[in-house]
């Protein structure tokens, strides 16, 4: 019997590589579109066609919960009322936050769907945190009582690109949130 696991599915160039690999590992593989942080309900709408669309074509059932950005801008001030600092100039800080929102989802669903474990398409991307993620993939499951599968998939970048091209998926230029987008602007 294959080991079910739930895949936080950040967008589809980001599943392509990591939905095959996973399958390739022996995984039975659902994915789960909650992304919150996505900035423009336009540009969430775009990722999400795209994601279907990546969905369909390796035939994997995905997950999609109501988008809601308030999710991710209380997550952001909740922190920044705890530390008593604020968050939009510390981009550790706010990834690791946005990190935090999307994996504790996850792994809540996981546990309650009974999946064996749980894992994220951002450890593809050169451009996160892997032991962030790493860390809080591990907090969020064991206090949800999933394992997180973590691997380190970002040998399989190039790949997921060219895949992404081929299957001609929308793909973004910038992470998702309000001030990646400014980020990206400012470059």
């Amino acid at each position: 019997m294959k080991k079910k696991i739930l895949v936080h599915s950040c967008c589809g160039p980001c599943s392509t590589y990591v939905y095959k690999a996973l399958i390739d590992d022996g995984f039975n593989i659902t994915g789960f579109f909650y992304n919150p942080n996505i900035h423009g309900v336009k540009e969430y709408r775009r990722r999400l066609k795209s994601m279907k669309k990546w969905a369909k074509i390796i035939k994997k059932r995905i997950i999609v919960p109501g988008y809601d950005v308030k999710d991710y801008f209380e997550a952001l001030l909740n922190y920044e009322r705890e530390h008593h600092r604020q968050i939009e100039k510390d981009k550790k800080r706010r990834c690791a936050v946005c990190f935090a929102l999307r994996l504790r989802e996850t792994a809540q669903l996981a546990k309650k769907k009974k999946f064996n474990y749980f894992t994220t398409t951002l450890l593809v991307s050169p451009y996160q945190d892997q032991s962030l993620l790493w860390q809080i993939g591990s907090e969020v499951g064991s206090k949800a009582g999933v394992d997180f599968y973590f691997r380190d998939f970002r040998k399989g970048y190039l790949a997921s690109r060219h895949l992404s091209k081929i299957n001609k998926l929308f793909e973004q230029n910038y992470c998702g949130c309000i001030y990646s987008l400014d980020e990206k602007r400012r470059e």
